[in-house]
């Protein structure tokens, strides 16, 4: 962004944020907004040697000087900027010097949040409104799947859910310390993630059977067709992020009978169920 623009539209903050020593200058900006009659159109400036400054001449022939501050093009200094966002932060391993995805997405390292006894995987990314970025984004995410979660964090104002599981995309606004400043809370981070379904978190894997369930390192065998037929809505509903059924209504889908009132007889021969399935006041549902 041009000096003048953020001089002139931006007032205050463009004083902070020149202190914080987050902006660069990058460049120099060939025209500037001419108010020669007051018609705002882009003007070309040039040296004048004579004059011992860059401006351009007015329609009278004045010569109007643009200080360099408002030439100057300002960018933003990504390393001390993404090194100060996650100052506050636990921080278990860095991550990468350089860009993921050049001047879209970086890698973090993984940090320690409250709550989470897995260390957490932190990326950072904008620009994410181009369709262009997102799909870098999205291509990234399936080539570099995290070990249990990772966040990403951006600046792209209303963007939209990645569509990936276990990844959780947070707006940096609504995870920073204060609203002038540009370190992320980890306790705000933590109480973020407690809003995300765990299903999307901790998705439950099974093969196309639902014969065989992976959670996780464990892997629980079935064999039963009724042991299945519970498993497939179960499994279904939690990784739908609805996870509860009444029990009546699961025994029902399936044909159990009417000798078979609860789980335990459904699931007869086969103990597994009870490492993630739970059963209380006739309701069921996946929860480990």
């Amino acid at each position: 962004m041009a000096g003048s623009i953020m001089t002139g539209s931006y007032g205050e903050a463009t004083h902070m944020l020149m202190g914080s020593g987050i902006l660069l200058n990058v460049g120099r900006a060939e025209t500037v907004a001419s108010m020669d009659d007051f018609e705002d159109e882009p003007t070309r400036v040039d040296w004048s040697a004579e004059q011992g400054s860059f401006g351009y001449h007015a329609s009278d022939g004045r010569w109007v000087a643009v200080p360099a501050e408002e030439l100057a093009i300002y960018g933003v200094a990504m390393t001390k900027f993404l090194n100060q966002l996650l100052v506050s932060c636990e921080h278990l391993s860095e991550g990468g010097k350089d860009p993921l995805v050049p001047n879209v997405v970086w890698d973090l390292g993984t940090v320690r949040l409250h709550g989470r006894g897995k260390p957490v995987s932190v990326w950072f990314a904008r620009k994410l409104s181009d369709a262009r970025h997102r799909s870098a984004l999205e291509a990234m995410v399936a080539r570099r799947p995290p070990a249990d979660l990772r966040i990403v964090i951006t600046s792209t104002a209303d963007c939209l859910d990645l569509d990936a599981v276990s990844h959780v995309l947070v707006s940096m606004r609504d995870v920073l310390e204060a609203p002038d400043g540009i370190v992320v809370d980890p306790a705000i981070l933590a109480k973020r993630l407690m809003l995300v379904p765990s299903s999307l978190l901790k998705p439950v894997k099974h093969s196309p059977d639902y014969g065989t369930i992976y959670i996780g390192d464990a892997k629980f065998e079935f064999t039963g067709l009724q042991h299945r037929a519970i498993l497939k809505i179960l499994v279904d509903a939690y990784n739908s992020g609805d996870p509860v059924w009444l029990t009546a209504d699961v025994l029902v889908e399936v044909k159990a009978g009417d000798k078979v009132t609860n789980l335990g007889r459904a699931f007869s021969g086969n103990k597994h169920w009870r490492k993630f399935i739970k059963e209380k006041a006739g309701q069921c549902w996946i929860e480990f």
